[in-house]
């Protein structure tokens, strides 16, 4: 038995958004301002996604702090403007498939990543929830947003967990926590942590492949494998371990644990809760056979 590190990758941990709007939509300020806005709050990487358009970003990166295009995809249900929303990460063009299975195979050909965003949201008129049914049939996606100011935290985990669990364990399916940017209320509310060697487009590509990424609404973590236990290192007031069928394994009350996983838990994963109730949610651990 051995348990699986996502986050064995070389690098160092960075701050990304990777949710936001702009004028090019609805959101309220231009992409330049955007940008600048993210850069001085210490980001890293940014990503651009505008609803159903890819907005140039041409001229707002630099070799401190990589912006890069996006798209949030409105997936007809059953017609537009009704329907959830698919995240679209690193493209170049729209997606113009006719369907949400073919949208996803259409990014992973330009090198991109596609993921669930919000998706308990009951907006466009009830017509915004990623249903079970339809989640357990999609294929190849690569995150869930398990925080958004518009979506329940707690059904979002769930699904997110069913997303894992359904794609296995040589297919990362990451958490993302995002601000969900349109407006001044919303800007630094939550946001992932990624292990990159450099702020590039190709170091901030590899690193959501390799799924080496958590999501945070404030807690910082440090987390890994260590002598075939899950570790956490984190700045949290307590620390819970969960296997994949969604039970608690452990809970500690501090922000250091570690927790050796059993060949039934399946894979294990962790939740940092911080004394302000913010919270960080880390990747899935995999339990698979030697």
């Amino acid at each position: 038995m051995r348990v699986l590190d996502p986050y064995a990758v070389p690098g160092q941990d960075r701050k990304a958004q990777l949710h936001v709007h702009t004028t090019r939509s609805d959101g309220r300020h231009p992409p330049e301002a955007v940008a600048e806005r993210y850069r001085c709050a210490g980001f890293s990487f940014l990503a651009v996604t505008d609803h159903d358009v890819v907005t140039d970003i041409s001229g707002l990166s630099d070799r401190e702090f990589c912006v890069v295009g996006g798209v949030e995809l409105t997936v007809p249900g059953p017609v537009r403007p009704l329907g959830p929303h698919l995240g679209c990460l690193l493209v170049q063009t729209v997606p113009r498939a006719r369907n949400v299975q073919q949208a996803v195979e259409e990014v992973a050909a330009q090198g991109g990543l596609t993921g669930l965003n919000h998706p308990s949201w009951t907006g466009n008129l009830w017509s915004g929830r990623w249903s079970a049914r339809r989640t357990r049939r999609l294929r190849g996606v690569r995150f869930v947003e398990v925080w958004n100011p518009h979506s329940d935290p707690e059904a979002d985990t769930r699904r997110w967990v069913e997303v894992v669990r359904a794609h296995g364990p040589t297919h990362p399916v990451f958490p993302v926590a995002s601000d969900d940017f349109h407006h001044d209320g919303q800007f630094g509310k939550a946001w992932v942590v990624v292990r990159t060697e450099e702020v590039s487009e190709r170091a901030l590509r590899d690193a959501l492949w390799a799924g080496a990424v958590y999501a945070t609404t404030g807690p910082q973590a440090r987390f890994g494998v260590q002598d075939g236990c899950v570790v956490v290192e984190s700045d949290a007031s307590r620390v819970r371990f969960y296997d994949l069928r969604g039970r608690l394994l452990l809970e500690v009350a501090r922000g250091s644990a570690q927790y050796e996983p059993a060949p039934q838990d399946g894979f294990v994963r962790a939740e940092c809760l911080g004394r302000s109730g913010g919270r960080a949610w880390s990747a899935a651990f995999w339990v698979v056979g030697g």
